[in-house]
C-alpha cells in the first residue's frame, strides 16, 4: 500500500511539475496577431518586355487567412492570369506572409487552378520587395525561400495588431 502511495504522489509531483513548466513556457509566448497584407505592385524582370502585376488584399491571424491574390504576366503581346484565395496570413518581422490556392488561371507559365501559391512581402516602406513560390515549393502559413524581387511600382503595407486574450475580450464586452 505504501508503495502505491508513493508512487501516486510521485506521479501527482510529475504532473504539477509539467503544468508549471508549461504555464511558464506559454506565459512567455507572443500573443497570436491579426495581419493584414493589401495593396498592388509591378516587378519588372530584366527583360523589357516582361512585366508581373501583383494584387492582394488579404488578412489572417497567423493560422488561417480570408481575401484574395490577382496577378498578371504581361509579355510582349501575350497576358498570363491567375486568382487565388487566401488561406493563410502572417507576419514573420518585416515580412507579410500569404498562402493561397490558384481558383482560375490562364496563360500562367506553369500555374492550374488548385495549386497552392505564397507570396512573401518586406515592408520596408519606400523600397518593398516580393518572393512568390508555387507548387511544391509551397508549405501553408511559411514564408517562400525565393529570391525577391524589388517592386518598380506600388507598394504593399502590412499591418499587424495584437489579439486581446478572450478573457479581455469577454471582459470589455460586459462593460
Amino acid at each position: 500500500m505504501k508503495n502505491v502511495r508513493k508512487a501516486a504522489i510521485g506521479m501527482s509531483v510529475a504532473a504539477i511539475a509539467m503544468l508549471g513548466t508549461a504555464a511558464a513556457a506559454t506565459a512567455g509566448a507572443e500573443v497570436s496577431r491579426n495581419v493584414s497584407v493589401l495593396g498592388r505592385a509591378e516587378i519588372d524582370t530584366h527583360d523589357p518586355a516582361s512585366v508581373f502585376d501583383i494584387s492582394v488584399h488579404a488578412w489572417g491571424n497567423g493560422h488561417s487567412g480570408k481575401g484574395v491574390i490577382w496577378m498578371s504576366h504581361h509579355y510582349a503581346e501575350q497576358v498570363g492570369w491567375l486568382v487565388a484565395r487566401v488561406d493563410c496570413v502572417r507576419s514573420e518581422g518585416p515580412l507579410g506572409i500569404v498562402t493561397a490556392v490558384v481558383a482560375d488561371a490562364q496563360d500562367f507559365a506553369g500555374i492550374t487552378p488548385r495549386d497552392p501559391i505564397n507570396l512573401t512581402v518586406r515592408d520596408n516602406g519606400t523600397k518593398d520587395s516580393l518572393a512568390f513560390a508555387s507548387g511544391e515549393q509551397v508549405k501553408r502559413c511559411h514564408r517562400s525561400r525565393t529570391r525577391e524581387h524589388e517592386i518598380a511600382r506600388g507598394d504593399f503595407q502590412m499591418s499587424v495588431q495584437p489579439r486581446r486574450p478572450r478573457s479581455v475580450q469577454k471582459l470589455r464586452e460586459a462593460e
